[in-house]
């Protein structure tokens, strides 16, 4: 009886094997013929067009939601806060000894989409452009926005916390938008 017969070689020399390797990987390296390379230059060129039109769009929306939020707070951070201190007081009577704090609360919900929106744009330019004015230029928008945003929530805690100590907090000029030079 032959010895076991195995499975016959493909190859039977090196040489072979090296030809049969080398054409397998020439047809799996192969640039398919229908693709074309445009030189590099034109594509950094291109790509920095792009990249500035995008970026300069992206700003202005932020600018336009910068307008909506100026719009919000009637141009001055400082008195729309004041409104809506005011506005919450007047809602304390004997009825409702705590008040009604929904518009504080509304306020404060239209003021986070606003952020939330130009977050969003600050993220895109982030990843279109990186790091440099244009970005810096957005996040001076969100930032105050949400400085602002924050006078707003030390006035709903005062709300909270009670009446009594809200009004205190306004007499002494404790509340985070009082400390602000004007």
């Amino acid at each position: 009886m032959p010895a076991s017969v195995g499975r016959p070689c493909k190859y039977h020399s090196q040489d072979e094997q090296r030809q049969a390797h080398a054409e397998s990987s020439a047809r799996s390296y192969a640039r398919p013929s229908q693709v074309s390379v445009a030189p590099t230059n034109q594509n950094v060129s291109q790509s920095n067009q792009i990249i500035k039109s995008l970026t300069k769009r992206l700003i202005d929306r932020a600018l336009a939601k910068n307008k909506e939020f100026l719009a919000l707070v009637d141009r001055s951070p400082r008195t729309y806060i004041e409104r809506l201190y005011q506005s919450f007081v007047e809602t304390v009577t004997r009825a409702t000894p705590k008040g009604d704090d929904d518009k504080i609360c509304q306020e404060l919900m239209k003021l986070g989409e606003l952020i939330q929106d130009v977050m969003k744009l600050e993220d895109r330019i982030l990843n279109a452009a990186g790091i440099g004015e244009d970005l810096a230029e957005v996040q001076q928008i969100r930032e105050g926005m949400q400085e602002v945003e924050q006078w707003l929530e030390d006035v709903l805690c005062g709300t909270i916390e009670g009446i009594d100590v809200l009004r205190q907090a306004y007499k002494d000029q404790t509340l985070l938008y009082q400390q602000i030079p004007r």
